[in-house]
């Protein structure tokens, strides 16, 4: 009796460690196959602003890797002339399109461009946009992603 026993409880115990590991295994997989979602906000025009975003952007990419990261660049408030074609404050438009390549999405906030008189057509090629940076730093931030300002 005692054998028998010890042999159900033995199988029993044996059949919980099968069920767990197998989850447990599953919960590692994902969690080293789920991407990082960053905001990176930007609103300095200035050359120093501007590498600075570049090089921060590129730097976390090759730190993660960038496969593991889902990223978007926000410009709003002065920035916005930063990422157009034309300008003299354009100067990091070769760095941008090279995030670009790199799976980064880059946006400008529309009311930002409106109040500093910058047209959709002269934004530069790899550039999208937003209607309200707030409210994608909030949409963002709701949906779980990093909100960073470099």
């Amino acid at each position: 009796m005692r054998r028998i026993f010890l042999l159900l409880t033995g199988l029993a115990l044996f059949g919980m460690a099968a069920a767990v590991v197998p989850n447990a295994h599953a919960a590692a997989k994902a969690a080293t196959s789920k991407k990082y979602r960053v905001l990176f906000q930007w609103s300095e025009v200035d050359s120093i602003g501007q590498f600075i975003m570049t090089k921060h952007t590129n730097n976390l990419l090759d730190d993660l890797g960038q496969d593991n990261v889902e990223m978007e660049v926000l410009t709003y408030g002065p920035a916005v002339m930063a990422v157009t074609q034309g300008r003299p404050q354009s100067m990091y438009a070769k760095d941008l399109d090279a995030l670009s390549k790199r799976g980064v999405h880059i946006v400008a906030c529309e009311n930002a461009m409106k109040f500093f008189g910058v047209k959709k057509e002269e934004l530069l090629p790899v550039m999208g946009t937003v209607h309200s940076a707030m409210g994608e730093i909030v949409r963002k931030h709701s949906q779980g992603w990093q909100v960073l300002r470099p």
